[in-house]
C-alpha cells in the first residue's frame, strides 16, 4: 500500500471539503472531535500542540498539521497563487537564504581554507571551526519545506553532525564525516519542522589540538 499517495488524496479531500463548508456561510460552527488515530496499524497520537480535529455538519475535518506529522509530507498554501503545495517545492531555496543562528564556534566564513573544495571557490560557507567538543546552530525552515539537502565535508578530525527537530527532540538524521573523503550530500526530511537543531561533534581525541573543521557548503538547499 502506498501510504503517501493515500494520505495525499485524503488531505485534498479534507481541504476541499473545508473550502466548500466555509464558502457556504459566513459562520461555521464545529465541535471538537475525540477522534483517535492509528498509524500503520498501531495506536498513534500527534504532538500535544497539534490542532484538534473537528466535526462540521457531521463530517470529520483533520488538521493538516496532524497529517503532516503522521505522513512526513509537507503541506503549505501559496497565498499569492492560491495553490496548495504538497511535498517538495519545484524551486529550491539555498540554505543560506533562510534564517540561521550560531554559537561562537560555528558561523559563516569566507576563509579560503574552508570555501575552496575540489577546485571550486564557494566564496562563503557555514563552518564549525576547530571543534574539540561540540558546536551548535539552529536552522529555521519554518514548516515551509519537505526536504533539506546538505553538502558537507570535514577537515582535521573525524566528526559527526546531528540534525534534530527542536520542537519534538526527534532525531532527523546523523551523518558521520571522515576527513580526506569526498563531499557528503544527504537529504533530510524536514516536513512540519519549524526549527532544526544542528550539533557538530568531534570524534577524535582533543590531545592533538587539531579539532574538526566541519563545512556546510552554500550548495545546500531546501525544497
Amino acid at each position: 500500500m502506498n501510504f503517501k499517495k493515500v494520505a495525499a488524496v485524503s488531505i485534498l479531500t479534507l481541504l476541499l471539503g473545508s473550502t466548500v463548508a466555509f464558502a457556504a456561510a459566513n459562520e461555521v460552527k464545529g465541535t471538537i472531535s475525540n477522534l483517535k488515530y492509528k498509524l500503520n496499524g498501531f495506536d498513534w497520537a500527534p504532538s500535544a500542540n497539534s490542532a484538534k480535529p473537528v466535526v462540521i455538519n457531521g463530517q470529520q475535518y483533520i488538521p493538516v498539521s496532524v497529517v503532516t506529522e503522521a505522513t512526513k509530507i509537507n503541506i503549505t498554501v501559496d497565498k499569492s497563487t492560491n495553490t496548495l503545495q504538497i511535498g517538495e517545492k519545484q524551486n529550491s531555496v539555498p540554505l543560506i537564504k533562510e534564517k540561521a543562528l550560531f554559537n561562537k564556534d560555528m558561523g559563516y566564513s569566507q576563509n579560503p581554507a574552508y570555501v575552496n573544495f575540489n577546485g571550486v571557490n564557494y566564496k562563503e560557507a557555514i563552518v564549525a571551526s576547530k571543534v574539540y567538543g561540540l558546536a551548535v546552530a539552529t536552522f529555521y525552515p519554518n514548516k515551509k519545506y519537505q526536504t533539506l539537502v546538505v553538502d558537507i565535508f570535514t577537515l582535521g578530525n573525524k566528526a559527526e553532525i546531528q540534525f534534530v527537530n527542536n520542537a519534538t527532540k526527534e532525531e532527523l538524521k546523523t551523518i558521520l564525516l571522515e576527513p580526506g573523503t569526498k563531499l557528503t550530500s544527504s537529504e533530510i526530511n524536514v516536513a512540519g519542522v519549524s526549527e532544526i537543531g544542528v550539533v557538530v561533534f568531534s570524534l577524535a581525541s582533543n590531545t592533538n589540538k587539531k579539532g574538526a573543521d566541519v563545512v556546510i557548503l552554500p550548495t545546500s538547499y531546501y525544497k
